[in-house]
């Protein structure tokens, strides 16, 4: 029985090890995106202890950047936070299955760790192997989301010192790396697969149409258009069958 307690503790390690190792690939983009907060939240003229609270509480970059840009908007702001967090609601829906063994007290608390990019890395993973599930995603999301609150309080603190054009040029080196590094976690999935390209391809005329709400509309869409063609390919592969 102790080596079966010790074995389980070991294979345990190892899992947790694996999103830590994981978090290596999605974090890199994490480091850029958050100095950008704090520097963001610095000019806006908010506090440090505000920075933090966005990083802290909300844990959501675009809405992060909505929210520091626009916080004098007040109650004009509400109905897009709501449209912005359906998104997680889905994710949440989507992670339930796998973590449904996991107490109630554990899943609540680490329900602030669900991003994309942590959803992304959690069920690829789950698709190939289901074993410690609530494990590998505290592995892969509390390093992320460590080095997000240390970047913003960093970003915070330095300012003005990190907006010069090398910085901007690394920002936008880095953020195509993650999302190729999102859509190779995906291979061979076609359909997830090609949201990205899809998404590339379509976002100069989604922010043409829709401008500033282009970052709230473009997910939607892209992902209503994904699942309407998965769908039609598995009715004709029934028909066919």
């Amino acid at each position: 029985m102790p080596a079966s307690d010790a074995s389980t503790q070991s294979s345990i390690a190892n899992v947790y090890m694996e999103g830590t190792r994981d978090a290596i690939t999605f974090g890199v983009a994490f480091i850029f995106l958050y100095l950008s907060i704090g520097v963001v939240s610095a000019t806006q003229s908010l506090s440090l202890s505000q920075a933090l609270a966005t990083t802290l509480l909300i844990f959501s970059t675009p809405l992060q950047f909505l929210l520091i840009q626009s916080y004098n908007d007040g109650w004009i702001l509400l109905p897009i936070i709501l449209a912005l967090n359906a998104r997680f609601v889905l994710m949440s829906a989507t992670l339930a299955p796998f973590i449904r063994h996991t107490s109630t007290i554990k899943t609540m608390a680490s329900l602030i760790l669900i991003t994309p990019s942590i959803f992304t890395g959690c069920i690829t993973r789950f698709k190939r192997r289901a074993d410690h599930p609530f494990t590998y995603m505290i592995g892969l999301g509390l390093p992320i989301f460590s080095i997000s609150i240390l970047c913003t309080y960093i970003g915070f603190i330095a300012g003005a010192k990190l907006t010069s054009p090398v910085f901007y040029a690394a920002m936008t080196l880095l953020l195509p790396l993650q999302f190729t590094a999102l859509a190779g976690k995906h291979w061979p999935n076609y359909a997830e697969v090609s949201s990205y390209w899809l998404g590339f391809i379509a976002a100069p005329l989604l922010i043409y149409l829709f401008k500033d709400y282009s970052l709230l509309c473009t997910p939607f869409i892209i992902g209503g258009l994904i699942v309407l063609i998965e769908n039609r390919y598995k009715e004709r592969g029934r028909v066919a069958a």
